[in-house]
Parts: C-alpha cells; sequence; structure tokens
C-alpha cells in the first residue's frame, strides 16, 4: 500500500495474457490522481518514473526469460526441422512496458508496470507448450487426441501445475515485483505530497 497525494494506492499483481502467451502486469488503484499532479507539476517528472520503474522490474524480466529454453524443448517445434506455423519455437523478446493510461481488467485498478513476451504466429511454440494439456480437449471434445498425449508426455513436467517455464517463475517473483513497483510509486508519490507542500 503506498500512500501519496492521490490517495492510498493498492497494488495488485495479476496474471493477463499477450498474444496467447502469459504475461504479467502490476496494477493501482488510484493511480491516474497521482500521473496527473505529477505532470502538473514538473513533466519530466513522469518520464522519471517510467524510466525508473522500467529499471527496477527488468532484471525480474530477465530472471523470467532466462526460464525460457532457447531450443525447442520437442523437435517438432524446431525451426530447424522446418516446424510449421504456429507450433514454430523461438525464444521470444522480453519487454517492459508501463501502460499507465490504460485501464486493467479489474474495475479501477490502472496497469503500473508489465512484463511481455512477444510470442505470436508463426513463433508461437512458446505459448502452445507452457500450459499444453491443461485446457486441450481435442477437437471432438472427448479428451486429448493421441498425438496431443503423446507431445504432453515428451515435455517437462508442470511445476506445481502453473505451466513449465514462465509462469511458475513469475508466481516466485511476483512479491518482488509488487515490492519494487511500490517502492517506486512511493518514492514519486512522496514527490507530489511534498511539492504540493511547497506550493
Amino acid at each position: 500500500m503506498v500512500s501519496g497525494a492521490g490517495g492510498r494506492i493498492e497494488i495488485m499483481a495479476q496474471q493477463t495474457r499477450v498474444g496467447g502467451l502469459p504475461g504479467f502486469v502490476v496494477g493501482a488503484q488510484n493511480l491516474q490522481q497521482v500521473l496527473a499532479e505529477l505532470k502538473n507539476l514538473e513533466p519530466n517528472l513522469r518520464k522519471e518514473l517510467v524510466a525508473e520503474m522500467k529499471s527496477e522490474i527488468k532484471p525480474i524480466a530477465q530472471a523470467l526469460a532466462s526460464k525460457i529454453p532457447s531450443e525447442a524443448p520437442l523437435s517438432g517445434f524446431s525451426p530447424k526441422n522446418n516446424a510449421s506455423s504456429p507450433y514454430v519455437w523461438r525464444k521470444p523478446t522480453m519487454s517492459v512496458r508501463t501502460p499507465f493510461a490504460r485501464r486493467a481488467k479489474k474495475p479501477g485498478v490502472f496497469p503500473v508496470v508489465s512484463i511481455r513476451f512477444n510470442d505470436r504466429r508463426p513463433n508461437a511454440g512458446l505459448s502452445i507448450l507452457e500450459l499444453a494439456g491443461t485446457r486441450n480437449i481435442g477437437r471432438a471434445k472427448g479428451g486429448l487426441t493421441p498425438q496431443g498425449a503423446a507431445m504432453i508426455r515428451n515435455l517437462p513436467s508442470m511445476i506445481g501445475g502453473l505451466g513449465r517455464f514462465v509462469i511458475p517463475e513469475f508466481k516466485e517473483k511476483q512479491a518482488e515485483a509488487t515490492r519494487a513497483a511500490v517502492r517506486v510509486l512511493d518514492k514519486f508519490a512522496q514527490k507530489v505530497g511534498r511539492r504540493l507542500r511547497d506550493n
């Protein structure tokens, strides 16, 4: 919880989906008021907030990315074996974004920072294999196809029932990401408060 000129900023972390791949967002309530006050007091303060937030979260994002294998876990997903779209495995590019102005799914909560992995067709192998078997009920909705069942048997096991690569690591890092976001928001909320009191 962060106290500032915009009132209490309640921090939350959630899993979202970007291009089929799980992504992760830290959001806050009452954020827009703090951002407006930062901009009104000094436009560069918002730029400083964005830069510092990205700097704090980037090591966490890099830790997530480090859990993604460079080579395809299954040979059929390898570009070396001419895997077809969307089953091509390429390690996705990672980005840290600060989508302050956009409203999250939770009413009244605005995204503060997000970690994203660009994993789109034709290179959606990670999206497919991260959660393979958790929701796949086959085309006939009667269960996994024999091919699907064989694929899952040859994959690494799910970690804690969460996923295989990125999601389990995020769950471990979620509290750290939230604390980092709180530190940065608290610092800039205090700047707003001090400057308002000085005026």
